[in-house]
């Protein structure tokens, strides 16, 4: 069930609570995406976690950043910590998702005070120009992971969404249209989506992913270009895990060992065959390495 927290100057976060463990927030991916995709997550670790899984500023019914900048992994990090103040949760574990994972990541270097473990799942590191200034090696898996799905009938519609994803987002008027775009690319998110069980929870999750097209032109528009967490992640102190799919077009080794190698103590969980969703290729994996962390 939905609910509603009052947030100071009039604004408001919903979310939503699963699970009976120890108190933890959990961070949606896009961003613009509404935390119910992250259901799965969230009843996997049911046992050990309870999920509060907050709607990013301007989605869902959280009131909109005043200021487009702050969609960024720091805003979004800032916001989050004014959602615990208000529920008034003690030192909490945060995980987070593709771009949650790398807000759960801002998140912890932000604000050590309130982070008791974090846990980056597909998280990246770097943005584009990062990413080229270091030799591009984060482009080169991309190019040779979407490569893989050549094959797949669904690849010839797909491909063309992908390599002009920036463009068509900026020029679309509403949210439905990244909606549209998000079902269409989804199965590269995955190492083998045409496997029926793979397409059916994929289907699933696209149903749920609803769209704020603002924070959508806000990243493509200038925000993802420049990330880069680097000067960030030494100032992590909190137990950290990195989960990782080796055949994650975006997120995967290139972005995750850095990530990893930066973070003093951190642990680093690479899943075999699994793609950018762990939660729903690889399920089982994803528990037992997120449980057994948090019980260390």
């Amino acid at each position: 069930m939905t609910q509603i927290v009052a947030l100071p100057g009039g604004r408001a976060a919903s979310y939503e609570v699963i699970g009976s463990g120890r108190p933890a927030l959990m961070f949606a991916g896009g961003p613009g995406f509404t935390a119910s995709y992250m259901n799965g997550d969230a009843e996997l670790l049911s046992e050990v976690l309870c999920s509060y899984l907050i709607d990013p500023h301007g989605s869902g019914s959280s009131t909109p950043p005043a200021d487009p900048a702050h969609y960024s992994p720091e805003g979004h990090a800032r916001f989050y910590e004014e959602v615990r103040q208000a529920l008034a949760l003690p030192e909490v574990v945060v995980l987070g998702h593709s771009f949650g994972g790398t807000t759960a990541l801002t998140y912890a270097a932000l604000f050590p005070q309130s982070t008791a473990e974090c846990v980056a799942v597909a998280a990246f590191g770097t943005g584009p120009d990062a990413d080229a200034q270091d030799g591009g090696d984060a482009e080169a898996e991309f190019e040779a992971l979407l490569a893989r799905h050549a094959g797949s009938p669904w690849y010839e519609a797909a491909r063309p969404v992908m390599d002009s994803w920036t463009e068509r987002l900026l020029a679309a008027t509403d949210a439905a249209e990244m909606e549209q775009m998000m079902a269409m690319v989804l199965p590269f998110y995955l190492a083998e989506p045409d496997k029926p069980e793979a397409a059916a929870r994929l289907a699933e999750m696209s149903r749920a992913m609803k769209a704020n097209l603002a924070a959508g032109k806000a990243w493509e528009g200038g925000l993802y270009q420049g990330v880069d967490l680097r000067p960030l992640l030494g100032r992590i102190t909190c137990p950290t895990l990195i989960v990782a799919g080796e055949l994650d077009f975006i997120c995967g080794p290139a972005q995750a060992q850095p990530i990893a190698r930066s973070i003093p103590g951190s642990q680093l969980a690479m899943l075999p065959g699994c793609g950018h969703i762990p939660s729903i290729e690889a399920p089982e994996q994803y528990r037992q390495a997120v449980a057994g962390f948090l019980s260390r």
